[in-house]
């Protein structure tokens, strides 16, 4: 098929940076945190750590694409930022979900010292610090705008019933401003029309996240656009157009062509993983008259994407982006 070979170039490039180069930076992370004295050894838990890691991969894969976009690789104080951003983040997520402290409570707790301590805060507290000393106030700015976004998230837990509007605006705000924080740690500033871009990225993102979640969260009881659907080709087509949103904001910046398509076709290594998802749950409801999430199982709802036949989806539906992206650089 045309394409297929730069498609999974694209792939391997990609997980190489997550699976491997993220791997290694992290645990120089634990190592340098395992050194600190404030900091004790065990709050380094394993479910912990494994959260981490995760998190400094999704931080990592969004820095990668900047790279592409700009067409230089990480400098050594890029690397050490994207791991301590995507490293603070579960514990923020911690902060917020577990313990309902509003984003003026975490702010003051990651800049005060004050009695008696989680040990996880104390992590936190080191990992914001190296951060600040980037001195960048962008980051800054941005740091508040997504803290105060996750407090928005907190009324997906509520008992009445969100309405789409406002579970658009939860996704939007909070993929939004995560994904553009994800960029500020990088050393380059923004260009005209990147921000809009990374926001609607973010929107994406956060779609994908919570379509592959929606079984984890209907049992939780948060509320997504996903859990409250009762008619899954809405989601499809406000996704795709999102896509189609995407390439068309990309294509406008000031990049050379060659990596913005590059930076689109890694883009599309995880985009083409919520077409494999949606087109599942599109499936459930293909002999319904409307979604009805408490009729189908865990095995239902859940997307596999160790399945290889779901794997060979993921690489179709890449390839059709990429036809996407040939053809809106033709216009």
């Amino acid at each position: 098929m045309k394409y297929i070979l730069y498609i999974l170039k694209a792939y391997f490039f990609l997980a190489y940076k997550i699976y491997w180069l993220n791997k290694i930076y992290t645990n120089r992370l634990f190592k340098e945190l395992n050194i600190i004295p404030t900091i004790e050894n065990s709050s380094l838990s394993k479910n912990l750590r494994k959260r981490i890691m995760f998190y400094t991969s999704q931080c990592y894969m969004s820095a990668s694409w900047t790279c592409a976009l700009r067409g230089e690789q990480l400098t050594q104080r890029e690397k050490k930022n994207v791991i301590y951003l995507g490293a603070i983040t579960p514990i923020l997520d911690d902060l917020t979900d577990t313990l309902k402290l509003t984003s003026t409570e975490i702010s003051y707790l990651l800049k005060n010292k004050k009695g008696e301590e989680r040990p996880e805060l104390k992590i936190a507290r080191y990992l914001y610090e190296q951060l600040l000393s980037m001195h960048n106030k962008s980051f800054n700015d941005v740091f508040e705008e997504a803290l105060i976004a996750q407090d928005a998230s907190l009324q997906q837990l509520e008992e009445r019933s969100l309405n789409e509007n406002e579970l658009k605006k939860i996704a939007l705000d909070k993929g939004g401003m995560f994904t553009l924080l994800y960029r500020t740690v990088l050393e380059t500033p923004l260009k005209k029309g990147e921000k809009d871009a990374l926001i609607t990225l973010g929107y994406v993102l956060q779609q994908i996240n919570d379509m592959f979640d929606i079984y984890k969260d209907y049992i939780n009881k948060q509320q997504t656009l996903f859990t409250n659907s009762k008619n899954i080709t809405i989601n499809y087509l406000d996704y795709k157009s999102n896509l189609s949103k995407l390439i068309f904001q990309f294509e406008k910046l000031d990049f050379e062509k060659k990596n913005i398509e590059k930076c689109l076709v890694e883009i599309s290594t995880i985009t083409s993983r919520g077409m494999v998802c949606l087109n599942q749950l599109l499936t459930l409801q293909k002999n319904e008259s409307e979604f009805d999430i408490k009729k189908y199982t865990r095995k239902q709802l859940i997307c596999d994407m160790e399945k290889v036949n779901n794997i060979k989806k993921s690489l179709f539906y890449s390839v059709s982006f990429y036809h996407q992206i040939k053809a809106a650089n033709k216009k």
